[in-house]
C-alpha cells in the first residue's frame, strides 16, 4: 500500500511539474492585433505611409505594450482596389483582428465599413475618411477628421465671399468621388446658405487638361476649387498656370501635405487651404510631436501623419481602460480627447468637431491667413 500511495505521490509531482512548465515556460503572450488599410503605393500613398509613420510612432513611445499585452501591428495596402479591400479586411476578421485603422479614401472606407460594420466586436477609425456618406450612422466607424457638412465649410465659405468670389468651378477626383465630389457639394451648399451663387459647373481631374482650360476659360469663374490628392491636384494647378490661366484656385485639404508644394512648384502660388490643421501651432504637446517624428523620419509630420498619431492616442487611451471589443463604448462614454493641436469631441455617432483655419501658398510655404 505505501509503495502505491508512494508512486501516486510521485505521479501527482511529475505532473504538476510538466504543467508548470508549460504554463510558464511555454505560455504565448496575449497579443492586442491591430490591421492598418489603405493606400501605401501609387498616387494616394503619399497619405497612407504618413498615416503609418504616424502609427509607429504612437506604439513606439509605450514600447508596443498596454496592460502588460504587446501590440501587433499589421499594415496591408489596398492599393485602391476593392476586391483587394475586401479580402484584406475578410483576413483581419479570420485573425481574430478587432481593430482596424482605415482607409485612406472615403471610396475604400465604405468598402471596409461594409463588412466591418457587420461585427459589433469590432472597430474601425480613420485619420482621412470625410465623406458625409458615413455621419449620423450608429455603426462601427469612428473618424478623428471632420465629415463633410454645411458647417466644416462656413468659416471657408465667409472668407471666400469677403474676398470677393463669386463665380465658382469645381473640379473633383472622380476615383474617389464619395469624398471629392462629397466634398464640393457641401462646400456649394455653405456658400449659397452664407449669401453666394451655385457653381457653375462641376468637371474631373482625369479629364482631357486642354479641353478643362478651354471650358474654364470660357466661363469664365473668378475661382476653381478642386477637391483631388496632392498630386493631382498639382497637375491640374500646373498645366492651368502653364497655359496662361491666372484664376484664382482653392483646394481641399486633401492635397494640403509637402508633396502638392514639390510638385506643384511656383504654380501653387496663392492657393487656398482651409483645414482644421495648424502646422506652425505652438501647443506644448504639437511641437514635441514635431520634434519626436523629425528625429525619427528626418521630415516635419503632415496633417495625416498627425492625424493618424492622434487617434492611435485615442486607442491607446482607450485600451488602457478596457478591452479590444469595448472601444466604440468608451470612445462614446469619455466623448472628449486631447489632440495634438485641439480638442478632440466625438459625437453619438462617432464624428468629430474641431476648428478650422484659412492658409494661403505664400512664397512656397501654407501661411496663415486666417
Amino acid at each position: 500500500m505505501k509503495k502505491n500511495r508512494w508512486i501516486v505521490l510521485l505521479f501527482v509531482l511529475l505532473f504538476s511539474i510538466i504543467s508548470c512548465y508549460f504554463l510558464f515556460f511555454n505560455h504565448k503572450e496575449e497579443k492586442i492585433k491591430i490591421g492598418f488599410v489603405g493606400a501605401l503605393t501609387g498616387k494616394y500613398s503619399v497619405l497612407g505611409n504618413a498615416m503609418i509613420n504616424g502609427v509607429i510612432l504612437a506604439f513606439e513611445e509605450i514600447d508596443y505594450t498596454i496592460n502588460g499585452k504587446k501590440i501587433e501591428l499589421l499594415f496591408k495596402d489596398d492599393k485602391q482596389d476593392k476586391i483587394l479591400n475586401e479580402k484584406i479586411v475578410q483576413e483581419y476578421i479570420n485573425n481574430d483582428v478587432k481593430i482596424v485603422i482605415g482607409n485612406v479614401t472615403s471610396n475604400m472606407s465604405k468598402i471596409s465599413m461594409s463588412i466591418i460594420n457587420k461585427h459589433k466586436d469590432m472597430f474601425m477609425i480613420s485619420a482621412s475618411s470625410a465623406s458625409s456618406e458615413f455621419t449620423g450612422k450608429d455603426d462601427q466607424f469612428f473618424r478623428v477628421h471632420v465629415a463633410n457638412n454645411i458647417q466644416r465649410f462656413d468659416t471657408f465659405t465667409k472668407y471666400i465671399l469677403d474676398n470677393g468670389y463669386k463665380k465658382v468651378y469645381g473640379i473633383y477626383d472622380p476615383f474617389n468621388e464619395a469624398y471629392a465630389k462629397d466634398y464640393l457639394i457641401n462646400f456649394e451648399k455653405s456658400l449659397v446658405l452664407n449669401g453666394g451663387n451655385p457653381f457653375i459647373k462641376y468637371a474631373k481631374t482625369n479629364q482631357n487638361l486642354d479641353y478643362l482650360v478651354e471650358d474654364i476659360k470660357k466661363v469664365n469663374p473668378d475661382l476653381i476649387l478642386i477637391c483631388a490628392n496632392s498630386v493631382d491636384a498639382a497637375r491640374v494647378i500646373q498645366y492651368a498656370r502653364l497655359k496662361g490661366l491666372k484664376t484664382q484656385f482653392a483646394s481641399s485639404e486633401w492635397a494640403r501635405t509637402p508633396s502638392f508644394l514639390e510638385n506643384s512648384g511656383k504654380s501653387s502660388e496663392g492657393v487656398i487651404f482651409n483645414i482644421d490643421f495648424d502646422e506652425h501651432s505652438i501647443n506644448p504637446k504639437f511641437q514635441k510631436f514635431i520634434d519626436n517624428y523629425t528625429k525619427k523620419y528626418n521630415v516635419r509630420p503632415s496633417m495625416f501623419a498627425s492625424k493618424a498619431y492622434e487617434l492611435s492616442q485615442v486607442l491607446i487611451e482607450m485600451l488602457n481602460v478596457g478591452s479590444k471589443v469595448e472601444i466604440k463604448q468608451n470612445v462614446l462614454k469619455r466623448k472628449e480627447f486631447a489632440g495634438l493641436q485641439d480638442k478632440i469631441v466625438f459625437d453619438q455617432y462617432g464624428d468629430v468637431i474641431r476648428d478650422f483655419y484659412t492658409f494661403k501658398v505664400i512664397d512656397g510655404k501654407f501661411v496663415r491667413v486666417k
